[in-house]
């Protein structure tokens, strides 16, 4: 049998503000938010140049909540999950395609500062939208 493994693992500064929203059919909260990774290089010539690639993030249920309250734009994070691509047609009926990190766990990487909550929610989670309402303690 061969094991087939889809896990992405990135750090990097969230690109985006977050805005949590519902599913209309079943209540739960989903986020979707953008993580900016950079990569140090020398081209050809010796210098040393710098990309940016961003990265779709998704989260649903206990993770998008608290994601949606701590998480801002330029705060440095830690995420893990898995790839999707989603298909669907634009008004022109062309495909068209998303590929993004379906988010599992997550660490907030800076430190609190002062004019941030004391609540104890920041710090990592863990919530599979696939799994029957788990909401795990945080």
């Amino acid at each position: 049998m061969t094991l087939d493994l889809n896990r992405m693992t990135i750090i990097g500064r969230c690109a985006s503000d977050l805005e949590v929203k519902k599913i209309e059919t079943t209540g739960t909260s989903v986020v979707n938010f953008t993580v900016a990774t950079n990569r140090k290089y020398k081209n050809k010539d010796g210098n040393l140049l710098e990309e940016a690639e961003y990265h779709r993030c998704v989260a649903y249920g206990n993770s998008a909540d608290v994601l949606g309250k701590y998480l801002v734009k330029g705060k440095k994070v830690y995420v893990e999950g898995r790839l999707k691509t989603r298909k669907w047609q634009d008004s022109n009926g062309t495909d068209r395609y998303s590929t993004e990190i379906i988010v599992e766990n997550f660490i907030f990487l800076d430190s609190k500062g002062p004019q941030d909550d004391n609540d104890n929610d920041s710090g990592s989670s863990h919530d599979d939208h696939d799994s029957a309402g788990d909401d795990l303690p945080f």
